[in-house]
C-alpha cells in the first residue's frame, strides 16, 4: 500500500497546481493487509477507555450527565427547567428568588416552593455571597456567579477565603434539606449533599498545612459525596448526573502530596513532579473511585483514569508500589498496552514485539507484578499480552493458560506465530472466535470492535497458508461485523472525471472497517467461479428498502453482500459472461446504486457484443461495436469497473490509491507464490486508470476497421475514441506515477493513443469540418450515410472495372456469341442428318 501521507500530500498540493476543485478522496481506510507481518504479530489488546470503564462495571442505574453541547446554545426555557428537575414555573420562580439580597430573603419569598427546593435556593444565593469576591476577581462582568475559576493571583487568594458566616449560612441551609424525610426531599437532596462535599473540600484545600483540620474537613466531604451517591440511588432528583459526578469530586480528595492538591495540568506535564509526593494508599482509592465513576459512563472519568496512569508510568519505583492493588494494577497493565509506544510519537495500537527498541517502561512494569507473584494476578489475560509486548514469551505462555478466554487465545495465537506455526496459530484463532462473549457481559475480556478484528485475522493468516476461499470467509463475516465501510467519501469531484458523487458516502463516518480487505480478496485472489460459488453460498440478494431516494444517498450503496454480488457482475461481463452477471448487478428498482438500470444496461451491452460478431454486414458489426463502445465509455465503471486498482469503484472513480494493493505490496512476508499468480492473472487487460476507457477506446477502433474510411462515420468513430482519451481528470499515470515517483518521461499510454488515433484518420480518413478539433468536438457517426457511401463506391468500382476493361469483354462477348452460333448450326446439321 502506498504511504498514506505522501498520498494526501500529492492530492493536496496537485489540487493547488491544477486550480481546481478536486475531491481528495476517502479517509484512508485501516486495511489488515497492508502489512501482514504487524497486523499478525500486533499485541492483543483492547482499547484504554474501553477497560477503563469495566475495571469496576456499575451496579446501580446511575449516569453522567457530561453534556457537548455548544457554550453559544440558548436552552429553552422548558428544557433547561427540566433540566434542573423543575416545571417550567419552578424555574422561573428559582430564577427569581436567586436575585434576593440573602438566603432569609430568598427562603421567605418562597412560600410557593417545595420545601427542600426552597431550603436549597436559600444556601445557594448565601454560598453565592460567600464566593461573590472570587466571581468578582475572575471576571467582574459575572460577578454574581460563582462558578468560575480563578485565572491571577488575586483571583485565587479571593476564591481561598470566601466569606466563612456565609458559607455556614449556606452549609446549615443544606444541612436541613438533607435533615427532611427522604420523601420531602427529593428534588435536592442530592444537590445539597454534593454543595456540601463541595464546601467541604475547599475548607480541606484550604487547612492543607494543618493535619488534623485538613482530615477533618476531607473526611467530611467525602461523607457529603457518599451522601449524594446514597441519596440518588434512593430515587431523588439527579438530572445533573451529580451522583456520578460526586466519584470525580471525591477522588480529587486524595491527590494531595502534603503541599498541595495536583491539578490535572500538574499531572499531566512531564517535567512536573507534583504527583511523585501522593501516598501510593490516597492514589488507590482515588483509582478506585475513578474507575467507579468511569463504570457508570463516564468520559471525564476515562480521561482522569489515563492521566493518573500516565503520571506513575513515569516512575518505575512508583508504578511497583500500585500494582499490589488489582484496580491500579489492572489500570496500569491496560493503559501500558493501550497508550505506551516503544518509540517516541508511536502507537501501542500497532505496536509489535521489538525488544531492541522497547519502551523501558514495560518489562518493568511486568517485572514488578511478577515479583507479587503470579497467584495475585489481576487480569492475567491482559498481562499474558503485556508480557508478549515486551519479549517475554515464555511468560506470556505461562498467563494465558491462567485466564482462558477469547484473549488469551488472541495471544496463544500471536505466540504460535512467534514460532512460525502457521497451523497452530490457526487453532488458537478458532478458539478465540469460538469464545466471544456477549457483548453486554460486564466481565468480557475483549470489547465489541475486537471481535471483527480477530476475525480479520484468521482471514490474514488463511491467505499466508494458502486457504483462499477460507480468507474470504474471514474476512467477509468481520467486514459484516465490524458494519463500516473501509471508506468513507467526503465531497465531490468538482465536476472532474469519472467520479458519480452518489458513492462519496459510506456507512459510518470512521473509515475503518474490514470491507477493503474482503473487496481485494474478492476481485484479485479469487478464481470467478470461486468467487461465484461463495457469493451464492453467503451473499444473498437483499430486498430494495421502501426509502427515499435522498436517504438512500446518506446511508450509502448498498450491503456489503449487495457490494459483493455488484463485484461479481462486473468480473463477469469482464470475462464476457454477459448472461451470468444479469443476476448480480442490483436490482433495477433499487435506487441506492444510482438512476441507471444497471441490469438493463449489462444486457444492451452483451447484445451490441453479441451483434458485433454476428451482423450480417460489416457496417453493422461497426455499428453494434461502437453502441457498445459507447456504453463501455458511458457505464464502463458500473459494468466493468474494478472495485480497486485501476478503477476504484469503491470511490465513484473520483480518487485513485486508499485502497487494494500493487505488486510491490505483494512482496512482503505472509504472502503466497500462489496469491501473486492469482493477483497477476486478474488484473486489467488494459492496466491503466479508467481502464474501461481504453476498451471503448479499442472497441470504436475496432469499429473504424469495419466502415468506408472516407465516410463521416469511420471520422466520427475515431473522433470519439481519441476523445476518450483526452477527457476527464489529469492523466493520472503521468501526474500521480507510484504517488511519489518520478514523472514518466515520455507521453502517457492515453496521449500516445490520442496521436496514433489522429494520424490513422489523416491518413486513411475524409476531411471533415470539424478536423481542427479532433478529439474534442466530434459529430455522431452516422452509419447509414456510410452505408450509401458503401454502396455508391462499390457501383462506382463496378463502372471502373467495366471502362477499364471493355475491349476485353466486347472481344469475349463475340467469341462467346460466335460459339453460340457454331453450337446451333451444328445442332440443326445433325437434326437434318437425322
Amino acid at each position: 500500500m502506498w504511504n498514506r501521507n505522501v498520498v494526501l500530500s500529492a492530492c493536496i498540493a496537485t489540487a493547488v497546481a491544477a486550480g481546481a476543485v478536486w475531491a481528495c478522496g476517502p479517509d484512508f481506510p485501516s486495511q489488515l493487509l497492508d502489512h501482514r507481518d504487524a497486523t499478525l504479530k500486533a499485541t492483543p489488546q483492547n482499547s484504554f477507555a474501553w477497560e477503563a470503564a469495566h475495571l469496576l462495571p456499575a451496579t446501580d442505574t446511575l449516569r453522567p450527565q457530561e453534556s457537548e453541547a455548544s457554550p453559544y446554545d440558548t436552552p429553552k426555557p422548558v428544557d433547561e427547567a427540566k433540566s434542573q428537575g423543575m416545571t417550567p414555573g419552578q424555574w422561573q420562580r428559582v430564577l427569581t428568588l436567586r436575585q434576593s439580597v440573602d438566603g432569609n430573603k430568598a427562603y421567605d419569598d418562597g412560600k410557593d416552593l417545595p420545601e427542600d427546593l426552597r431550603l436549597y435556593v436559600a444556601g445557594a444565593v448565601d454560598y453565592a455571597a460567600a464566593n461573590k469576591a472570587c466571581a468578582a476577581a475572575v471576571n467582574p462582568a459575572e460577578a454574581t456567579t460563582a462558578a468560575a475559576s480563578p485565572t491571577s493571583t488575586a483571583a485565587t487568594t479571593a476564591c481561598d477565603k470566601p466569606d466563612q458566616a456565609k458559607t455556614d449560612l449556606a452549609i446549615a441551609s443544606f444541612e436541613k434539606v438533607l435533615a427532611l424525610p427522604p420523601e420531602q426531599a427529593t428534588l435536592r437532596s442530592v444537590w445539597a449533599a454534593y454543595m456540601l462535599g463541595r464546601i467541604h473540600a475547599l475548607r480541606a484545600n484550604a487547612a492543607i498545612g494543618d493535619a488534623a483540620v485538613f482530615k477533618r474537613e476531607r473526611d467530611a466531604a467525602a461523607k457529603a459525596f457518599q451522601l449524594a451517591r446514597t441519596r440518588a440511588v434512593a430515587g431523588a432528583s439527579d438530572t445533573q448526573g451529580l451522583g456520578v459526578s460526586s466519584f470525580g469530586e471525591e477522588a480529587r480528595l486524595y491527590l494531595y502530596n502534603g503541599r498541595q492538591q495536583c491539578s490535572w495540568a500538574n499531572l499531566y506535564v512531564d517535567n512536573n513532579d507534583c504527583g511523585a509526593g501522593i501516598a501510593a494508599a490516597d492514589l488507590k482509592h482515588a483509582i478506585a473511585l475513578y474507575a467507579a465513576q468511569a463504570g457508570h459512563g463516564s468520559d471525564s472519568a476515562v480521561q482522569s483514569l489515563a492521566t493518573l496512569a500516565g503520571n506513575v508510568l513515569r516512575d518505575d519505583d512508583r508504578a511497583a508500589a500500585l500494582v499490589d492493588g488489582p484496580l491500579s494494577q489492572r489500570l496500569l497493565v491496560a493503559y501500558a498496552l493501550a497508550r505506551l509506544g516503544d518509540d517516541e510519537g508511536s502507537d501501542a495500537a500497532t505496536a509489535t514485539p521489538s525488544p531492541a527498541k522497547l519502551n523501558p517502561a514495560l518489562p518493568a512494569l511486568v517485572q514488578a507484578i511478577e515479583k507479587q507473584g503470579l497467584d495475585h494476578v489481576a487480569g492475567a489475560d491482559r498481562l499474558a499480552a503485556l508480557a508478549y509486548r515486551s519479549g517475554r514469551y515464555d511468560l506470556a505462555a505461562t498467563l494465558a493458560a491462567k485466564a482462558p478466554g477469547p484473549l488469551a487465545s488472541w495471544v496463544d495465537a500471536k505466540l504460535a506465530l512467534h514460532k512460525g506455526d502457521l497451523a497452530a496459530a490457526a487453532a488458537a484463532y478458532a478458539d478465540a472466535a469460538k469464545a466471544f462473549p456477549k457483548s453486554d457481559d460486564p466481565k468480557a475480556a475483549i470489547q465489541p470492535s475486537n471481535v471483527p478484528l480477530i476475525g480479520g485475522e484468521q482471514g490474514v493468516l488463511a491467505l499466508a497458508r494458502g486457504e483462499y476461499v477460507e480468507a474470504m470467509g474471514h474476512l467477509y463475516d468481520a467486514a459484516n461485523r465490524d458494519d463500516r465501510d473501509g471508506n468513507v467519501y467526503t465531497g465531490d469531484d468538482g465536476g472532474i472525471g469519472d467520479a458519480d458523487e452518489r458513492f462519496y458516502v459510506g456507512d459510518d463516518d470512521d473509515g475503518i472497517g474490514y470491507s477493503d480487505d474482503t473487496f481485494y480478496v474478492a476481485e484479485r485472489v479469487l478464481t470467478i467461479d470461486e468467487l461465484k460459488a461463495f457469493v451464492d453460498a453467503h451473499a444473498a440478494a437483499t430486498p430494495v428498502p421502501a426509502r427515499s431516494i435522498e436517504k438512500d444517498h446518506k446511508d450509502g450503496i448498498g450491503t456489503l453482500a449487495g457490494r459483493l454480488r455488484w463485484l461479481l457482475a462486473r468480473r463477469l461481463m469482464r470475462a464476457a459472461r454477459y448472461d451470468e452477471a444479469q443476476a448480480y448487478f442490483p436490482a433495477s428498482s433499487d435506487p441506492r446504486f444510482g438512476n441507471v438500470d444497471l441490469r438493463a444496461k449489462a444486457n444492451e451491452y452483451a447484445s451490441d457484443m453479441h451483434k458485433a460478431d454476428s451482423a450480417w454486414t460489416d457496417i453493422g458489426k461497426a455499428q453494434a461495436r461502437y453502441a457498445a463502445a459507447v456504453i463501455a465509455r458511458e457505464n464502463g465503471m458500473e459494468l466493468l469497473g474494478f472495485e480497486q486498482g485501476p478503477d476504484y469503484v469503491d470511490s465513484g472513480g473520483g480518487f485513485q490509491g486508499g485502497s487494494g494493493h500493487s505488486a510491490a505490496d505483494l512482496k512482503q512476508t505472509f504472502v503466497t507464490d500462489g496469491e501473486r499468480q492469482r493477483f497477476t492473472d486478474s488484473a486489467a487487460k488494459l492496466d491503466w486508470r479508467f481502464h474501461y476507457r481504453y476498451i471503448a477506446a479499442d472497441e470504436a477502433s475496432a469499429a473504424a476497421d469495419l466502415l468506408p474510411p472516407r465516410s463521416q462515420a469511420f471520422a466520427a468513430v475515431m473522433c470519439k475514441a481519441a476523445s476518450w482519451m483526452r477527457e476527464g481528470p489529469p492523466d493520472y499515470e503521468d501526474h500521480y506515477q507510484g504517488y511519489g515517483d518520478a514523472k514518466p518521461s515520455g507521453p502517457s499510454e492515453a496521449q500516445r493513443r490520442v496521436a496514433a488515433y489522429y494520424q490513422r484518420y489523416v491518413k486513411e480518413g475524409a476531411y471533415v469540418s470539424w478536423n481542427d478539433n479532433f478529439g474534442a468536438d466530434c459529430e455522431a457517426p452516422d452509419f447509414d450515410h456510410a452505408r450509401l457511401l458503401l454502396r455508391h463506391q462499390r457501383i462506382v468500382k463496378a463502372k471502373h472495372l467495366v471502362r477499364h476493361w471493355l475491349p476485353y469483354e466486347i472481344a469475349a462477348f463475340v467469341l462467346v456469341v460466335a460459339g453460340l452460333a457454331g453450337w446451333w448450326v451444328r445442332r440443326r446439321r445433325r437434326n437434318a442428318v437425322a
